[in-house]
This record gives C-alpha cells, sequence and structure tokens, in this order.
C-alpha cells in the first residue's frame, strides 16, 4: 500500500471535489432516486458519507490534542440528527463536514499524519491509514451516486491507483467462502494500472500476490471493476467492456462470493 500520506490525501480530495460537483447540481426530486447502494437513496448516501466525516474528523482532531478518543455512544447520536435532516439539508451538510475532513487531513504536518494514532471504531489507525479507509468508502459511494445517473460511471482513476493495492485486504474482510459452489484457485489480471493477483477460495477467501499454486482459471478485467467486484458492485449492467474470462473463472460465482454491502 502506498505510504505517502499525500498521495491518500490528494485523491481524497480529488473525490470530495468530483462528488460536490454532482451532488450540488442535483434538485430535490433526484436526491430521493435509488442509489446503487442497497436500500439507500441518493440523499441517504450523502448523510453516511457526511456523518462519517464528522465522526472521522472528530477522532482525528482529539488525536491531534492528546485527547481522549470519541466515545462510541457519541455516534448514534449524530447519526440520529443526520437522519432528521431534509434531503437538501443533507447535501448542504456533506458538504461542509467532508470538506473539513479533507482540509484538515491535508494540514496536518506529512510526518504527524504518518505517526499519528486515531482511536476510532474500537481501532488503533495511523493518519495515513484513516485517509485510505475514507478514500475508500467515498471512492465507492460516489460511485453509488454517480451510477444512478450514468449507468457508464466509474470510480475516479486517482482513487483506483491507490485503492487497487488495498483489494487483497477488502477482498479478505468481505469475501464469503461460503458462497462458492466449490474451491478457486484463480489468476486476476488487471490494467489501468496493471497487476496480478491470486484468489484461492478455500475455508476462507484470499487474495494475494503469491502464486504457490496452479490457477484453474483467470479473470481480466480493468482495476477499477475489479475494485468494484470486492466490494459487490459488478452486476452485469455495469461490468464494462474489456472484462475476460477464462478456464474456471466464473464470474456469477464471483459475484455471489463478493456480494457486497
Amino acid at each position: 500500500m502506498e505510504t505517502d500520506p499525500r498521495r491518500w490525501t490528494e485523491a481524497l480530495r480529488d473525490s470530495h471535489e468530483a462528488l460536490v460537483a454532482q451532488v450540488t447540481r442535483l434538485v430535490p426530486d433526484q436526491l430521493h432516486v435509488g442509489s446503487y447502494c442497497r436500500g439507500w437513496d441518493i440523499a441517504q448516501v450523502l448523510s453516511h458519507l457526511g456523518s462519517g466525516a464528522e465522526i472521522g474528523l472528530l477522532g482525528l482532531e482529539r488525536a491531534l490534542v492528546d485527547a481522549p478518543p470519541l466515545e462510541r455512544g457519541a455516534f448514534p447520536v449524530i447519526w440520529d440528527r443526520w437522519n432528521s435532516l431534509s434531503p437538501m439539508d443533507k447535501v448542504a451538510a456533506m458538504v461542509v463536514w467532508d470538506r473539513r475532513f479533507v482540509s484538515v487531513l491535508q494540514c496536518v504536518e506529512e510526518r504527524t499524519l504518518s505517526s499519528l494514532q486515531v482511536e476510532l471504531f474500537g481501532r488503533s489507525l495511523s493518519g495515513t491509514s484513516i485517509a485510505a479507509l475514507r478514500l475508500g468508502e467515498h471512492a465507492l459511494h460516489s460511485w453509488d451516486v454517480a451510477v444512478a445517473f450514468d449507468p457508464v460511471a466509474e470510480v475516479l482513476p486517482t482513487s483506483v491507483d491507490l485503492l487497487i493495492d488495498r483489494v487483497p485486504f477488502i477482498a479478505g474482510r468481505l469475501g464469503k467462502a461460503e458462497k462458492a459452489s466449490g474451491k478457486e484457485q484463480i489468476e486476476i489480471r488487471t490494467f489501468r494500472p496493471q497487476r496480478r493477483f491470486f484468489l484461492s477460495v478455500f475455508e476462507r477467501v484470499a487474495l494475494t500476490e503469491r502464486f504457490d499454486r496452479d490457477a484453474e482459471g483467470t479473470l481480466e478485467l480493468p482495476s477499477a471493476a475489479l475494485l468494484r467486484l470486492v466490494y459487490g458492485r459488478l452486476d452485469p449492467r455495469h461490468t464494462p467492456p474489456g472484462v475476460h474470462v477464462e478456464g474456471r473463472a466464473d464470474l456469477d460465482e464471483l459475484r455471489q462470493i463478493f456480494s457486497g454491502f
């Protein structure tokens, strides 16, 4: 994974600006359109991103001044307040909190951001990890919004270039081995940017760069498509040209293994 925190915060700024440019043009009726995220309309996705920015920023600021971590009991209060906002107010508040979060991350000295330990959601995370986690959430939920109005929308390249190297971690967390019909051993090749992974599904799902056994199939696809696949966002309608399978690689089965959230 990229360790330079500035690359993560710059990509996060790109994602923020792209999302703001889109949602500030929406009219009220469009905020009730269903997003790609199951069960959420556009306003609810933006509310989720906004409350996440508020919680992330509060955690970051506490760590910067050596204050006690934000207590988990504070989260439902924040979520309830966001849920009570009107759709248009959710948009306006998301823009403000998201910009604040990105701006503070970019203002923190690089050395401080790398060494900082932030206690959040029961985990101790470096400032760089906070930026990386936020980019993953922001990039995919921004796509959830964009694709509701443009069926060929794609995750921003500046986000994909960094997030592709977090795909093994995400695949291990989100993959459901019990959904596989049998054992899987697949080589995955991506382009834009190029990567090569080995997917194995036995008792658990593992995506690695190590090839310690022979693959029984091959999947080739854009890096953005692999990113969306492991997040459960590569249904047939939103599968781009250039995806190629050979051997025992079965894209429909992979969609079951990575059914998303």
